[in-house]
Formats: structure tokens, C-alpha cells, sequence
């Protein structure tokens, strides 16, 4: 009897013991490394590319569905077309600084901030690109633009061009 009651509790104390295991969260997490801002930085490559050539319509395969959701392409035409009017065409792209977050284990999430120096024909602008990765792929979540450019003409506040979900 003690033997079997032993037998039970032991089975008991293994069960627990898995069940603990299982119901665990187990994270490791990733702050700025290089080889996150290059995987970034290929599609971000990508993307100015493409606003270089105004070959607008191949940038959507870059933008992740949910930002779709809240921005339909002919808004983020009209906001390339805008851009561009007033602030002129890309003469350069410059990476100024970056902010990764990779979180691996049993809750994965891999979120990326790429900000930009864009020497334009007209003005200049501070642009952020936002991505995450979603299925296996990085995809842009955000795009925002700041500069003088978009300034109304009697204005003195600087103006933002703000498009991202969170």
C-alpha cells in the first residue's frame, strides 16, 4: 500500500514537474545587433530603390497586409506623389541610426526602426521606416517623413507625414 502510494506520488510530482515546464515561457531577446539592422536594411535598400524609380506599385509587396488596413494604395500614392512634388526627387539615402528587437522562444516577435537622412532635390527629410517580421519575411509597418518641405507656406511647425499601425 505505502509502495503504491509512493508509486502515485512520484507520478504525480512528474506531472507536475511537466506541466510547469510546459505552461513556461521561454524568451531570449535581441537589442541592436548588426546582422538584424542588414536584414532590415536589404528591404529598406529595396524600398528607396523603388521611390528612386517611381516605380511606386512594387513597393506594396514590401508593406506588410495590416498596414493595408488602415493606408489603401491609392493613399500611399498620393502620399509618394506629395513627397516628391514638394520635397523633390531622392539624391541620397543615409542610414543615421537604428533600433532592433528580436525576441525568440515560445513568443517570437522581431520589430525593426530604420532612421534616415534623405538629401532630396528641394528639401531634405528625417524618415523612419518601421518593420516586423510576419511569416518568415520583414515587412514595413510604418513610414514616416518629416521636413520643411511640407510645410504649409506660412508656417513655422514642422510637418509630419505619419503612416503606421501599431
Amino acid at each position: 500500500m505505502i509502495s503504491s502510494i509512493k508509486n502515485h506520488l512520484l507520478k504525480l510530482t512528474i506531472f507536475c514537474v511537466c506541466l510547469f515546464i510546459v505552461s513556461c515561457n521561454f524568451n531570449a531577446t535581441y537589442e541592436d545587433r548588426i546582422e538584424d539592422k542588414n536584414d532590415a536594411q536589404k528591404i529598406t535598400n529595396t524600398f528607396y530603390d523603388l521611390l528612386k524609380a517611381q516605380k511606386y506599385k512594387e513597393t506594396y509587396g514590401l508593406f506588410s497586409k495590416r498596414f493595408f488596413q488602415i493606408t489603401d494604395t491609392s493613399k500611399l500614392n498620393t502620399l509618394y506623389d506629395v513627397i516628391s512634388q514638394r520635397l523633390g526627387a531622392i539624391d541620397e539615402v543615409n542610414l543615421d541610426h537604428w533600433k532592433t528587437e528580436i525576441i525568440k522562444g515560445s513568443n517570437p516577435s522581431s520589430n525593426y526602426a530604420l532612421f534616415f537622412l534623405v538629401k532630396r532635390d528641394k528639401y531634405e527629410s528625417r524618415e523612419t521606416v518601421s518593420l516586423t517580421k510576419e511569416n518568415g519575411s520583414i515587412k514595413i509597418v510604418g513610414y514616416n517623413v518629416i521636413s520643411p518641405g511640407l510645410l504649409p507656406a506660412n508656417s513655422s511647425n514642422q510637418p509630419e507625414i505619419n503612416n503606421k499601425i501599431n
